[in-house]
């Protein structure tokens, strides 16, 4: 039978405390608007492709979301006695293949989607997953989870501050008021007025360029001057040896020999770098998420335990979880978890 009552949100609040990380941990705010979570009775079929021999629901894709996962997992079983779920993440490029099969109940990756994964997701099973956002992304790298973007110059370069807009007219060509080609273009001075802006960043079709086109640079070419690197590593070392460079890469990587610089969408501003408090306030314009995906049946409807693992994870419980990872995913605000939760019921 399953437990409803106070007696549950009692046992998952202790529950979850004993997955927090350690008091002296650095953690976020929760919204206290969120709603507690309440169990459904829905129970998988034996004979679900995404339950193992053993009774076992499988959840997979990034293993960045592990500690998530882990902790979402033993949640969901304390509040629905005989389940049993397993992580089996690999990676987010298993999320959408292991998806379509129906291997696992729900795929989490750092990324959106991509075009082609969605293509063949359609083409296997006759429709595109459904996407909720579950979290913030990080603003930390250091644990190698998917981050916010900022953008950084050159510590020489005395910008201090950019328009979303002029980032994608330094970046991209076709853009409507005209395109930018040297540093002068933006005010600066002396030296800084002839000299070229060399743009730099990571290919179209990259995790991060994939959410940039999308988002950010209306699926413009890129500057004839842009020049590519697989990595965040490799990207921020260009940059650092580049005076004129000027890139869009992971919050959090600022060094001696460049600078992040804040960004508005408004000329007006404000013009801020992307705090948690900003990122929870949805006014941080290179803000990023973590995702799951899920499965809609031949109803159109989603699996009734993905929807019930799913709000487990969009209540102040599953909230609760990422705030408690040190440096982790940063939590929703209700309102942005009350969206997600929409699409659950549609």
């Amino acid at each position: 039978m399953i437990v409803t009552t106070r007696a549950c949100a009692a046992s998952l609040a202790l529950l979850a405390l004993a997955w927090a990380a350690p008091a002296t941990a650095e953690t976020f705010f929760v919204d206290p608007a969120l709603p507690t979570y309440v169990p459904d009775t829905a129970k998988p079929s034996n004979s679900a492709p995404y339950v193992n021999a053993d009774g076992a629901i499988r959840i997979g894709g990034a293993a960045h979301a592990k500690f998530a996962v882990e902790r979402a997992n033993a949640l969901y079983a304390k509040t629905h006695p005989g389940i049993k779920l397993v992580d089996i993440s690999a990676g987010a490029e298993t999320a959408i293949p292991n998806l379509t099969y129906n291997r696992i109940l729900v795929g989490s990756m750092g990324r959106p989607i991509k075009l082609l994964e969605a293509a063949g997701f359609k083409s296997a099973f006759g429709s595109e997953p459904i996407e909720i956002k579950v979290a913030n992304a990080a603003n930390d790298t250091s644990q190698k989870l998917a981050t916010s973007l900022a953008v950084y110059v050159h510590r020489d370069n005395p910008l201090t501050q950019l328009t979303t807009k002029q980032v994608a007219q330094m970046l991209t060509i076709g853009n409507d008021g005209g395109d930018f080609s040297r540093w002068g273009q933006l005010g600066l001075t002396g030296e800084w007025t002839k000299r070229l802006i060399h743009p730099l960043g990571t290919p179209q079709y990259s995790g991060f360029g994939t959410w940039m086109m999308a988002n950010r640079l209306g699926g413009r070419p890129y500057s004839t001057r842009y020049e590519e690197y697989a990595s965040t590593d490799e990207l921020l070392k260009r940059l650092s040896s580049e005076p004129g460079g000027i890139t869009v890469a992971a919050i959090g990587r600022e060094t001696d020999k460049i600078k992040q610089v804040a960004v508005s969408e408004s000329a007006n501003g404000p013009f801020i770098k992307g705090t948690p408090a900003e990122i929870q306030a949805n006014s941080y314009p290179y803000r990023r998420y973590l995702y799951f995906y899920a499965r809609r049946e031949a109803n159109g409807k989603i699996d009734a335990v993905a929807a019930d693992y799913l709000k487990l994870l969009l209540s102040k419980e599953g909230q609760e979880i990422f705030a408690g990872q040190a440096n982790g995913y940063i939590p929703l605000s209700a309102d942005d978890a009350a969206i997600e939760r929409a699409k659950l019921d549609q």
